[in-house]
């Protein structure tokens, strides 16, 4: 993360909104928003950044569909923030970079709980400026529960030959069962359907990606309610 090591006013004088895709995970939340808070608070470049943080919570019913989760929080917050990061709330920062990119960038490597290729890996904490994710039409709304949505992120990426940046942060990792692998480490017939889904739209991502994604979001905010130290929690219905 050498661009890191200095300090340019263009990287951190703009307003950055971290996206949390949500539900059942109380008490990694509980651990998320302090830790969030102190990080942003001591990080020696990253404390220039003005940051909000928004927990966007899938109303129960249906299975989580983290892509359209996290096409609603950029609805909800674009007109407030210039950047957005997409993270996981299992992933607790401990050396990192959020400060603003013209690029797609990833900013997680070690601290990853499976082991993943350096050069495709496009998940877990993610960092988009709003107009670049406005053209590549944001994340497909189609993959409910254990979905491919960050893996086809990056292929509309690839369509619009925009390269990511590799930040190579250093996260703690939060302990949860395994999405999408059944007790014996196998995936669940939930997660074979939905790998069969983007088999089926792979050869297609610039196609699809016209009509599936911000541009065709349909959801109903039930309630925002702030939380301590600038962060906000949204309960949307994705359904309505």
């Amino acid at each position: 993360m050498d661009h890191a090591l200095s300090f340019d006013p263009q990287r951190y004088n703009k307003k950055l909104a971290i996206i949390v895709p949500y539900r059942d995970r109380q008490a990694h939340l509980n651990q998320f928003l302090p830790h969030m808070t102190a990080y942003f608070q001591r990080d020696k470049l990253d404390r220039n950044i003005a940051v909000t943080i928004h927990i966007i919570e899938q109303v129960a019913g249906k299975p989580f569909n983290r892509g359209k989760i996290k096409n609603c929080g950029f609805s909800l917050v674009a007109e407030s923030c210039d950047y957005v990061c997409f993270h996981d709330v299992d992933y607790l920062p401990l050396w990192a970079d959020y400060s603003w990119s013209p690029l797609p960038a990833r900013l997680i490597w070690y601290g990853l709980t499976l082991q993943e290729n350096w050069h495709r890996f496009f998940g877990g904490v993610t960092l988009f400026d709003n107009a670049l994710f406005r053209r590549v039409n944001g994340f497909p709304n189609c993959y409910w529960a254990w979905g491919f949505e960050d893996t086809e992120l990056l292929l509309r990426c690839n369509a619009m030959d925009y390269d990511f940046e590799k930040r190579d942060g250093t996260y703690l990792s939060l302990q949860h069962p395994r999405a999408g692998l059944d007790a014996k480490g196998q995936p669940t017939q939930e997660a074979r359907e939905t790998w069969g889904l983007f088999k089926e739209r792979e050869g297609k991502i610039a196609e699809f990606m016209k009509d599936d994604g911000v541009s065709n979001l349909n959801y109903r905010l039930i309630h925002k309610v702030p939380l301590a130290n600038n962060a906000w929690h949204f309960l949307v219905d994705i359904n309505p």
